[in-house]
């Protein structure tokens, strides 16, 4: 899926063009910020001529409007929705693949105004919000240091802040950054000041965050900023009765272990005046969000190391083609090649670690899952032997 401040619709010839190059992309959901849609009566033209399913959040000004277009390439079921009068936003629940999802496309102001915010996530609230995805341009910079380049320091402070409490609130994380983690890449910029900040991104829940498969910022057509997408992979394994499991090899990373230490400490110091709370209280407090924060910390391993293992495929691949189609002196031919063993050895590790990891979910899977399935055939099996036994009292043979 992907979003995208268009800046305005209403001209026919642009608004042409920039559905024939959406259209173009392939993406199963669109959402759209600045349509600038005005009249519920233009609205059915416009959903004509993208061809599918839209849902359009339309309001007086000019400069507002939202949308969501759909594609024909997934099966979907739209259960409900909600526009916002002023064309800020629209929340809705979708299903798709058996499963239900909570999806919002978000136009922010411009200004410090966390009231917007607040109003956002309370009718977000009075949905499902089993998995929720929600895209747009959010008109502030999450993190300064990184998603903010040149120009002044004006940080909307109240509306970060909120933004975050509602993160926390909802499990929400910002899957570009969790997918690209020290990358600077920005959603739009100006030239005269030059100013670059990355104002569009994607939340999703912390559960959800394991789907995501890819997260970009692409280039811009006729609008100052750039088309972000994500990827969703939508096949889900059936969610049941289990247990989580902590990856033990985490305790040997001084990393984990001091973010575990801050975990314990602010846990405690979060709840150690609350009446309410006892000693039984606080340890599964402390266990939940020790169980958190290793989720967190573990999706960001991931991306790292997936991260690396295409950048050392692409070295590799770089120093070949170096080393086969140039004439280098004996001395830097021997330097090359040093380089690509290391890089070759480094990505050797990188996979044996992957592959220890996929050989233990499997015994995991195997464990929980094939030894309940023996456990059942065994009871039918108990069951049978134990009814053919009854059978055989009742007649007497």
């Amino acid at each position: 899926m992907c979003s995208l401040n268009v800046r305005g619709l209403r001209d026919r010839l642009k608004r042409r063009e920039m559905f024939n190059w959406l259209r173009k992309k392939n993406y199963s959901i669109y959402m759209l910020q600045e349509v600038h849609c005005l009249e519920n009566t233009i609205i059915s033209v416009w959903s004509a001529k993208w061809g599918y399913k839209t849902l359009f959040g339309c309001c007086t000004s000019a400069r507002r409007g939202v949308a969501i277009l759909f594609n024909d390439n997934f099966n979907l079921q739209v259960q409900r929705s909600y526009s916002d009068p002023n064309g800020r936003f629209i929340i809705c629940d979708i299903i798709t693949d058996n499963k239900c999802m909570t999806m919002a496309v978000l136009y922010a102001p411009n200004d410090d105004d966390p009231s917007f915010l607040l109003n956002f996530f309370d009718h977000l609230n009075d949905f499902k919000c089993d998995e929720v995805i929600i895209g747009g341009d959010f008109n502030l910079v999450l993190d300064l240091d990184i998603d903010k380049k040149d120009g002044l320091t004006k940080p909307h402070t109240e509306s970060v802040k909120t933004l975050k409490e509602f993160c926390t609130q909802f499990n929400l994380l910002d899957a570009w950054r969790i997918l690209n983690l020290d990358i600077r890449r920005y959603t739009w910029w100006r030239k005269w000041p030059e100013i670059h900040c990355c104002l569009d991104f994607f939340l999703v829940t912390q559960s959800l965050m394991c789907n995501i498969t890819s997260a970009n910022i692409l280039t811009r057509y006729k609008t100052d900023h750039s088309l972000i997408e994500i990827t969703v992979a939508t096949h889900w394994n059936m969610r049941g009765p289990g247990f989580w499991k902590l990856n033990t090899s985490f305790l040997t990373e001084m990393d984990y272990i001091n973010q575990i230490r801050a975990v314990i400490k602010d846990t405690q110091e979060e709840y150690q005046n609350d009446i309410f709370v006892d000693d039984a209280l606080m340890w599964e407090m402390i266990k939940l969000n020790i169980r958190k924060q290793s989720l967190i910390y573990s999706i960001i391993k991931k991306a790292k190391i997936s991260q690396r293992g295409e950048e050392l495929k692409k070295e590799i691949n770089s120093l070949q083609c170096l080393i086969q189609t140039r004439n280098m002196k004996e001395e830097d031919k021997k330097d090359t090649l040093n380089a690509l063993d290391t890089k070759k050895l480094e990505l050797e590790k990188i996979i044996e670690y992957q592959t220890k990891g996929s050989i233990l979910r499997a015994r995991c899977r195997w464990h929980n899952e094939g030894e309940k399935k023996y456990k059942v055939l065994s009871q039918s099996r108990e069951t049978t032997l134990q009814s053919r036994g009854d059978k055989q009292m009742k007649t007497g043979k």
